[in-house]
């Protein structure tokens, strides 16, 4: 996911592709938030580092600094957050009861989050 340096404003842009966020948002370079490795992400989030590349297919925001891909925390806390959101919101659907409801759920559980699948 590529992030690009206007030169008029000093702004990032980063693209994103999770729900409630804009495809592409703007921030300010962290100056006092270093941003994470692959590695650094893994060992915040509890899992491995080839985990970690399965949830950038399915639009953790990344960016890539030369060749290196590095993460900026807040955006990834805001990514985290949408999708827990979302993960809650179809297993409350899930188990609401209303079969033809419950298959869509699933359904899109399935679409949405297939790295958390077994």
């Amino acid at each position: 996911m590529p992030a690009t340096l206007s030169s008029s404003d000093s702004r990032l842009r980063v693209d994103t592709t999770c729900k409630g966020m804009k495809t592409t948002d703007s921030v300010n370079p962290p100056e006092t938030q270093a941003l994470w490795a692959t590695r650094d992400l893994a060992r915040f989030i509890g899992c491995s580092e080839r985990q970690v590349a399965r949830l950038r297919v399915e639009g953790l925001p990344a960016v890539r600094v030369g060749g290196l891909v590095r993460f900026i925390p807040s955006k990834v806390m805001t990514w985290l957050e949408c999708r827990d959101e979302r993960a809650r919101q179809l297993a409350d659907i899930a188990a609401s009861g209303d079969e033809d409801n419950a298959e869509c759920a699933a359904a899109d559980m399935a679409r949405e989050f297939p790295s958390a699948l077994p």
